[in-house]
């Protein structure tokens, strides 16, 4: 036992060393990108922020409002973009049917080890420009790249026709334990911040989850939900007379309503109103308990939001996110044809995203800083089937490696442009296996293929665009345009 763990501690002091002289031989690196592509590269604080741009020390990250644009600012003081990518692991995914990790085998017969496949990633990640671990990925960068982790709080209850009751005490209880289980991280400088959940069904999608309004509606009339609702409607309006002008019901007390599993408006501007602010209070009771539970344990890292499906999640949410949220976290992905239609027959969804990709009304909404914290191409090039999620439903596929970092670019480029925008995550670091993750997706979504080999045309432009975008959020290009 001694000498395993002797052994663990030389291995641990190893990669250590190794990781230090890999960022110094990253620095030298990003200069040297700079250089050839015509640009006098940033200097940067240990964590990656800005070491001309100082808003002062701090014990972990944290958001600032310069007056003109939001930033995150590293411990050090440096204003910081967080430009990441998901999924950064030696592992990779398992592939469906089978016990195979098939990037995994790769990696060690490319690198020999962990250690090494640590060493060359973090050289990649310096070079490319990136400096965060997005969700999903390992603790093997961590304390030399600044990292995320996701929380997962919610209680579940979603589906078969339910949603969770967020008014229950034990359902609020749940919440705030699972917010409290930071205590691990709660004193790591390089740790940005919480995700509290991924892609929670906010309304009605593709998982045919029923939306808050109608959820709480179909709900027993024992229940601390329904029980709210009710009281909800009697504070709005008073008299039942007064609620009958609105909602086509015929009731003779206010207990007649908790019976009901769905009512349908007279008049549809107020009945929309209600259902808004109906949701908002649902969903502020989720993301007050989340608050509560990390700050219980934890009064200064970043809450980073919960990473809402870009065209699925009603105003409301993304105001009870705002009120309790550091920053809001959207998951960004292109619809294809067919998905595009589905989208416009949605109904009740009112943060529809403007063609720009601005995502002002997120912000609008929130009044808080914003983060893409999902969002990918896949290229039929590459060789990866590229079959789920179909293209004509979502994320159409593009021909080249070219396409993927054109549409990079412009993503980028134009929430980058964005005051309120402080950063994105490119998903994923490496392909997914061809037979299939768990859920079936199969597609080229990594900056690496199986084989640990990067998209050459793909991580140059990354490279060349994640130097760029620091000026263009400080609003250098623009004042260079009016000059």
């Amino acid at each position: 036992m001694f000498h395993r763990v002797l052994s663990e501690r030389r291995q641990r002091r190893g990669r250590t060393r190794a990781l230090k002289a890999v960022t110094v031989f990253a620095g030298l690196w990003m200069v040297l990108v700079s250089l050839a592509h015509g640009q006098e590269a940033p200097a940067f604080d240990q964590y990656g922020g800005l070491k001309d741009k100082n808003f002062g020390l701090g014990k972990c990250f944290r958001s600032h409002y310069d007056g003109e644009r939001w930033w995150l600012v590293t411990p050090e003081g440096g204003a910081f973009l967080s430009l990441g990518v998901c999924n950064v692991n030696p592992e990779g995914d398992v592939e469906r049917g089978t016990k195979r990790q098939p990037y995994r085998e790769n990696v060690l017969k490319k690198h020999g080890s962990v250690e090494q496949w640590t060493a060359t990633t973090r050289d990649r990640l310096h070079a490319w420009g990136l400096n965060t671990l997005g969700n999903w990925s390992s603790a093997h960068l961590r304390g030399a790249v600044p990292y995320t982790v996701e929380l997962s709080v919610s209680p579940g209850g979603w589906g078969k026709g339910r949603v969770p009751d967020f008014f229950d005490p034990k359902v609020q209880e749940h919440i705030r334990q699972r917010g409290a289980a930071v205590e691990a991280y709660r004193n790591d400088p390089w740790l940005v911040g919480y995700f509290l959940d991924n892609e929670l069904p906010w309304s009605y999608d593709y998982r045919r989850c029923p939306s808050l309004f109608p959820g709480y509606m179909a709900m027993g009339p024992e229940t601390l939900g329904k029980q709210r609702l009710v009281e909800f409607f009697k504070e709005r309006y008073g008299t039942l007379e007064a609620f009958a002008k609105v909602w086509d019901v015929q009731l003779t007390d206010w207990a007649g309503l908790a019976l009901l599993k769905g009512i349908s408006a007279k008049d549809s501007v107020k009945a929309e109103a209600d259902r808004e602010e109906f949701v908002r209070l649902a969903a502020r009771e989720y993301f007050k308990a989340a608050a509560e539970g990390i700050r219980s344990k934890d009064k200064e890292h970043l809450i980073l939001g919960c990473r809402f499906v870009w065209a699925l999640v009603p105003k409301p949410v993304v105001q009870a996110c705002g009120e309790f949220c550091d920053v809001v976290s959207i998951n960004y992905y292109e619809a294809g044809p067919v998905g595009d239609i589905a989208l416009g027959l949605t109904k009740g969804i009112s943060m529809r995203l403007p063609d720009d990709l601005s995502f002002k009304a997120f912000h609008e909404a929130a009044q808080k800083p914003l983060m893409v914290t999902e969002f990918s191409f896949r290229g039929m090039d590459s060789g990866m089937p590229n079959s789920f999620p179909p293209g004509w439903l979502l994320q159409p596929n593009v021909a080249t490696q070219q396409d993927r970092a054109d549409k990079f670019e412009h993503c980028v480029t134009t929430w980058m442009s964005q005051p309120y925008c402080v950063g994105y995550h490119w998903f994923e670091y490496i392909d997914e296996p061809k037979g299939g993750r768990f859920d079936g997706e199969d597609g080229n979504y990594g900056l690496v293929n199986l084989e640990d080999d990067p998209y050459g045309v793909l991580v140059e432009r990354f490279t060349k665009v994640n130097q760029q975008v620091w000026g263009l959020h400080a609003g250098l290009k623009r004042q260079e345009e009016k000059h």
